[in-house]
């Protein structure tokens, strides 16, 4: 789960015969389920620039290659495809990213907030930077979303006790979980399968922390 083997890694699995399913992680060897991340990003996106905001910051994770996580990565050139397709430049100024942690989200929304031009709206990577976006606008003597709006994406549990509750991207987190051992019971029984990568459908959950610019 969330962590792609390298090559060596999927050859010695194929070897061997073990059967395997990969989950929010992807190798084009091996079967591999995971969230369709940039239309999620596009979805967080176009929900913004429906509400009228065009300075729409993106704030993610820094890329890590050894781990292989895309998805900080992903979730962006949603970002970037929204803005694009309704007219709005990309501004390099509104791109953050830095080590995952609520803390360096504070930081990274502070940075944003400083700017000349500060946005008027933030899509977060995930929920945990969301939160932490939330509380550095709080901390600026700013509304949300009256001042800010914010969205976030995974929906996780602290989505709604936060306040206010957190507009996100909802990730079909049951579905996968059963659509791999489903997977992977085939595999058991050495079904063959029409493809070897899914990717689900996410959905956009509309809470308080979004509102008209």
């Amino acid at each position: 789960m969330s962590l792609a083997p390298r090559d060596d890694e999927a050859e010695a699995f194929l070897r061997a015969g073990a059967p395997v399913v990969l989950v929010d992680a992807f190798h084009p060897s091996l079967p591999c389920l995971r969230t369709d991340d940039v239309a999620g990003g596009m979805l967080a996106t176009r929900h913004l620039i429906e509400l009228g905001h065009e300075r729409i910051a993106f704030v993610g994770d820094r890329p890590d290659p050894a781990l292989g996580f895309v998805s900080s990565d992903r979730r962006r050139d949603g970002y970037r495809r929204a803005l694009q397709e309704a007219g709005i430049p990309v501004r390099r100024e509104l791109l953050r990213e830095g080590p995952h942690g609520r803390l360096v989200a504070h930081r990274l929304t502070r940075e944003l907030l400083s700017l000349p031009e500060p946005p008027t709206a933030i899509f977060a990577f995930n929920d945990n930077i969301a939160i932490g976006a939330i509380q550095a606008a709080r901390a600026r003597g700013l509304r949300v979303p009256e001042d800010l709006s914010i969205v976030g994406f995974d929906d996780v549990e602290g989505a709604t006790i936060v306040s206010p509750a957190l507009t996100t991207v909802r990730q079909p987190l049951e579905e996968m979980g059963r659509t791999a051992v489903s997977l992977l019971n085939r595999l058991l029984e050495r079904q063959r399968f029409e493809t070897l990568h899914l990717e689900l459908a996410t959905r956009l959950v509309v809470r308080e922390s979004t509102a008209p610019v």
